[in-house]
């Protein structure tokens, strides 16, 4: 099944930290609550809306969980912390191209990377290659390194556990 938007109707579509304008509209009355500031977001929902092969390339955050509505998605995720210790070399070479400067889309990377050197391997036994479907809640641990793509186009609900990249 298929949504039915009209061509072009996500093309200005840019993630945008809701939580982010709500400070900056009310950040004084925020702040009097008496929280420090870097407590302030902790927890956000977002609704997520994509088309078919939209996705996210590999990152890394904290704890999140995400909600198939319609649709379904394609996860790779790896726990990068199993390597935190190691070379981070290990984990650019896990996750990316190394020989190109050019970051490759989520597709690209599921056919070009995946099968080669010890990736696939290395993923399927420290982390999971899995489709999630309509109903289904999929939690994401505080650091894994993790990649998503829709398959179809797909609506989510999604969490995370703060806007800061990995904080404590």
């Amino acid at each position: 099944r298929k949504l039915n938007m009209p061509d072009g109707l996500l093309d200005d579509c840019q993630p945008y930290p809701m939580p982010t304008r709500m400070y900056a509209d009310y950040g004084d009355a925020l702040r009097g609550l008496g929280g420090p500031d870097r407590l302030m977001w902790k927890d956000h929902l977002a609704l997520t809306i994509g088309r078919d092969k939209q996705g996210l390339t590999f990152h890394r955050h904290n704890a999140a969980w995400n909600v198939v509505v319609f649709g379904a998605k394609r996860w790779i995720l790896y726990d990068a912390e199993r390597i935190s210790g190691e070379n981070k070399t290990r984990l650019k070479r896990m996750t990316r191209d190394i020989h190109n400067p050019i970051q490759l889309t989520t597709p690209d990377w599921i056919r070009k990377l995946y099968p080669m050197d010890e990736r696939m391997e290395e993923i399927r036994n420290y982390g999971h290659d899995c489709v999630q479907r309509a109903g289904d809640l999929l939690y994401v641990p505080r650091g894994w390194a993790h990649m998503v793509i829709n398959i179809g186009d797909t609506v989510a609900v999604v969490s995370e556990r703060g806007l800061d990249a990995m904080e404590p």
